[in-house]
């Protein structure tokens, strides 16, 4: 039996057999050439190898080099937004986007952290009895420092409780109603201090301002003369507001009888009227017949034949 080298060496020499010398010549030169191609190809892979990498190290020698090393850039249906640090922001509680260079909104930053109020801490009591603050009442030290800052009063919680007819709050409106101050006087702080507190009906809505009755007290008793310049003040407001109600009501009252009587004229006179004549009455010395209108009056004169 035959090994397949053998079939293949047996059939390349049947087949050159075939071939003349010239075309066997032209065929090895060929082989040689292939093989000589393949091996120069296989020497210079590593070289572009070597050459790429230093390339793409160094800088590039033109703007094509510099391109193809850019990154690649979205599609733009996708590059309509806006990149933002949100690290960065600023909330300004109105919807919109601070930028980071505005300094109006720095500045208003600035402001209000300088206009909140600082927290109050009880400052440590001293050895010395004599020298600690004492409620005004009880004389207990125990007493709202946050009270003495706002309202320079020393006063202790338990009084505070136990005696609201001198040291409850008041609103500004209970002080225009009821003590009639007026607006300037309420905001004049060296007169009346106020405790100035988020509104508990609306939180947008400005602080709430509130007052110590001793000391709204004694501004209006001054004011107005004691509690009865205050009492009679009160009434005469109270008198001289009933009759501007009393006066605009009547006022209402006289034009909508006016308006009443003009629309009742204007009916009537737009409407058609229809007499209704009662008996015929003749006249004796001069015998003539009349008819009159039972609803406006209006007399006829009636001839019979």
């Amino acid at each position: 039996m035959t090994e397949p080298n053998d079939q293949a060496t047996t059939s390349d020499s049947a087949r050159n057999s075939s071939l003349t010398p010239e075309q066997i010549k032209r065929i090895e030169e060929n082989r040689l050439k292939a093989k000589a191609k393949l091996l120069a190809k296989s020497t210079n892979a590593p070289q572009s190898s070597n050459n790429t990498t230093t390339i793409t190290s160094s800088t590039p020698a033109s703007k094509k080099d510099v391109s193809s090393q850019r990154p690649i850039r979205p599609i733009k249906a996708f590059t309509n937004y806006y990149d933002y640090d949100l690290s960065q922001m600023v909330d300004s509680r109105g919807g919109f986007l601070v930028e980071d260079n505005d300094t109006s909104t720095a500045a208003e930053k600035r402001k209000s952290e300088q206009n909140r109020p600082k927290p109050i801490f009880d400052p440590p009591l001293s050895i010395d009895p004599a020298e600690n603050p004492t409620c005004k009442e009880c004389g207990s030290m125990e007493i709202d420092y946050n009270w003495k800052q706002v309202f320079g009063v020393c006063v202790c919680q338990k009084c505070k409780e136990a005696m609201p007819e001198k040291f409850s709050l008041l609103t500004k409106t209970e002080c225009k109603e009821d003590y009639l101050l007026t607006d300037p006087e309420l905001r004049d702080t060296e007169v009346l201090p106020h405790l100035a507190k988020p509104n508990p009906h609306n939180s947008t809505w400005n602080d709430m301002m509130l007052y110590l009755r001793e000391q709204v007290e004694a501004f209006a008793f001054n004011k107005w003369g004691g509690a009865e310049g205050l009492d009679k003040e009160y009434e005469r407001r109270q008198h001289t507001s009933k009759k501007r109600k009393e006066a605009k009501f009547k006022a209402k009252m006289a034009d909508m009888r006016k308006r009443t009587r003009t629309e009742v004229i204007e009916k009537k006179r737009n409407q058609t009227h229809k007499h209704s004549y009662g008996t015929t009455v003749t006249d004796p010395k001069t015998g003539t017949q009349t008819q009159t209108c039972t609803e406006c009056g209006l007399t006829i004169e009636v001839f019979e034949f």
